[in-house]
């Protein structure tokens, strides 16, 4: 196996400038390319299909119990989502995974214009925020709507049937073309390039764990506990609001698949090369300890904080605004350690914006 040669600068003794280490960069790109994006972008693709299968089999017979088994379907495949959209790397940035994808709050008079003026274009920036799984949310989930009005309102409504149908068109066709240009072309690209500038394989990988946590912290949390807002909080800002009994779910979703990915782990739970073992070849230190012991505590602290968040979250900012805090603060701490610490021991520029000095 090729082994690529680091060259990291040590503050141990100040006489040796530069001393080089052996970390097998190849190994870890390959296994994160192999082990952990594409099995992860599959299982996505697959929980989207056998969505989009169950809503095809509600509009051949329009029943309650169908629009049920449509809804649990769209609940697994929002959540195996998370599992898909840290990698807006090469063909996941072409097709601007979050942005097509997860643009929430969704605009529920844009849906509606669509549905009843048609000649709509979901390619059309107009429409990031009218489309992808929170506009299928609002869909199956109307408020003040029972189960029976939905229903009927599919059947009444041919159109309605119709965007929901050219919305997953849309998911599935680009969830097919990310994990087609995986496999048939940019992992070896991926693989290939081990070196630490702006565009490779490494600082697009650091840059898009971060842009996923800046999300975590910022559209999952902040926007509704109100951190944006000058302490008002906005619960219809949250993730999944017309289901609203999934949004900690989603947010635990979310930070498990940044710590697999952190750590190189694939979907069966098995550990290889990783962010994490880099930081220990490069000696990366923090505090009295490693960087890296560092980071998986902060995991471990910030995990144990959210599962104290009971759904849904709309309600949660509301009435227990101190627990959803306290998670929010512990997730500001692990994007430091991730944003600054580590970029700066592996020579990555983060070169993302979020606009909130974190």
């Amino acid at each position: 196996m090729a082994v690529t040669v680091v060259q990291c600068k040590k503050k141990k003794d100040p006489e040796i400038e530069e001393e080089e280490i052996s970390f097998d960069k190849p190994g870890m790109l390959s296994n994160y390319s192999s082990n952990v994006v594409i099995p992860n972008l599959q299982f996505a693709k697959n929980s989207l299909d056998s969505f989009a299968l169950a809503f095809n089999n509600f509009k051949l017979n329009k029943t309650v119990s169908n629009l049920l088994v449509v809804r649990q379907k769209f609940i697994q495949a929002y959540t195996d989502y998370q599992k898909m959209e840290l990698f807006g790397i090469g063909p996941g940035e072409n097709e601007i995974i979050y942005a097509n994808f997860n643009t929430f709050p969704t605009d529920t008079n844009q849906i509606q214009s669509n549905i009843t003026n048609g000649g709509y274009n979901l390619a059309a920036v107009s429409n990031l925020d009218a489309k992808g799984f929170p506009a299928l949310d609002y869909l199956l989930f109307s408020p003040g709507l029972s189960d029976a009005d939905i229903v009927n309102l599919f059947v009444n409504i041919p159109a309605r049937e119709n965007y929901m149908t050219d919305c997953l068109n849309e998911m599935q066709s680009k969830a097919s073309i990310i994990l087609s240009g995986w496999v048939g072309g940019y992992q070896s690209t991926f693989n290939s390039s081990t070196g630490s500038e702006i565009g490779s394989s490494l600082g697009l990988l650091v840059n898009n764990l971060n842009f996923q946590i800046d999300l975590m912290k910022n559209a999952k949390v902040g926007i509704p506990l109100g951190k944006k807002s000058l302490g008002q909080k906005l619960p219809e800002k949250c993730e999944a609001i017309y289901t609203n009994s999934i949004s900690v779910s989603l947010l635990k979703s979310c930070l498990d698949n940044i710590e697999n990915v952190y750590r190189g782990r694939s979907l069966n739970g098995s550990d290889g090369l990783g962010l994490d073992d880099y930081l220990d070849a490069l000696g990366a230190q923090h505090n009295t300890g490693t960087l890296n012991d560092a980071i998986k505590t902060q995991f471990s602290i910030t995990r144990a904080k959210v599962n104290l968040i009971n759904e849904p979250l709309s309600l949660a900012v509301i009435n227990d605004d101190a627990t959803v805090d306290a998670a929010y603060i512990e997730m500001v701490k692990l994007l430091v350690l991730l944003k600054t610490d580590m970029p700066s021991q592996m020579g990555i520029v983060i070169t993302y914006q979020d606009g909130d000095g974190d």
